[in-house]
């Protein structure tokens, strides 16, 4: 379905008429399949988008929205030069196995994600200037006219006419039926993450490997295996 076919449906389901509807003017329809869009992408992870960045110059730290203005949050890193991917870990296994860790420079082995928008890549550079490849998860592009379509597949859209009835309800105050419309919503919600398959390639990606039995040698790099 397109942004115009969407409307129709939510104001069908709302018993508005398509063309002079009463309640809702066609921006709040419009915001209404918006929300329930970046709901089903936050949600059930469905949509996949790559980037490329290059390394800075002594930069152990990057923020998300310097790279990619849509990110939702990064799964897989990759340095392109070599083909080669990097490793995820976390802060405390750096810390707990380097005790100088933020000193270390060289090509990055590893990323290690630090907030909702910023990660780091371990080592750090001190020239840069490496190609590296971000795999992510996004934020959906907004609908700007009436022929453009949610790029989730059409299974989901449905779940997007039921979310903009749902919003619909809930600003007539008739919570009764807007609870039951959430509730579709939400099993809908269950069929798109089951589908998207991109759960359970996040997690097997963030899980940090096994770290070895000795620290790391100040200066020196040393894989997690």
């Amino acid at each position: 379905m397109n942004r115009s076919d969407l409307r129709t449906r939510i104001l069908e389901g709302l018993n508005e008429s398509a063309s002079s509807p009463v309640f809702w003017s066609n921006a709040q329809v419009h915001t209404a399949i918006q929300d329930g869009m970046e709901l089903l992408s936050e949600e059930a992870e469905a949509i996949k988008r790559t980037v490329f960045f290059t390394n800075k110059p002594n930069q152990l730290y990057y923020a998300t929205r310097g790279i990619a203005e849509d990110v939702l949050a990064p799964y897989r890193i990759w340095l392109h030069t070599s083909d080669r991917r990097l490793s995820a870990t976390t802060v405390g296994q750096l810390d707990a196995y380097h005790e100088t860790w933020d000193t270390v420079t060289g090509e990055p082995e590893y990323w290690f994600p630090m907030g909702w928008d910023w990660f780091g890549l371990w080592p750090y550079q001190a020239a840069g200037g490496a190609l590296l490849r971000m795999d992510y998860l996004a934020w959906p592009r907004a609908l700007d006219d009436d022929e453009d379509r949610p790029e989730f597949p059409e299974g989901d859209h449905n779940a997007l006419v039921i979310y903009g009835v749902y919003e619909g309800l809930l600003k007539r105050w008739d919570v009764e039926q807007a609870t039951m419309m959430y509730t579709r919503f939400l099993r809908m919600l269950g069929q798109a993450q089951a589908t998207s398959g991109v759960r359970q390639l996040q997690a097997r990606t963030w899980q940090p490997e096994k770290a070895p039995g000795v620290g790391f040698r100040t200066g020196e790099p040393t894989r997690f295996s």
